[in-house]
């Protein structure tokens, strides 16, 4: 019984991490298409933020094991 609550466990983990990296994911993507609508200096620290979170994301991917869902930023 024990494996079978380790494996229930192990599995809300790894969906907590895909909820994480998908939300991380989101406001980067966020951020990248805010970036693309104004032309102040402002564009450029979106988009900064915007790879720091695509490397967080990578980061927590790598971390759980969801090398399939590994993307680093460009």
């Amino acid at each position: 019984m024990s494996t079978t609550s380790s494996t229930v466990a192990h599995a809300s983990v790894d969906g907590r991490a895909l909820l994480d990296v998908a939300l991380l994911r989101s406001k980067a993507a966020d951020l990248r298409h805010t970036a693309s609508e104004i032309t102040s200096p402002l564009s450029t620290t979106y988009r900064r933020r915007a790879a720091e979170l695509e490397l967080e994301a990578a980061a927590l991917a790598a971390r759980f094991g969801l090398i399939e869902d590994l993307q680093l930023a460009a």
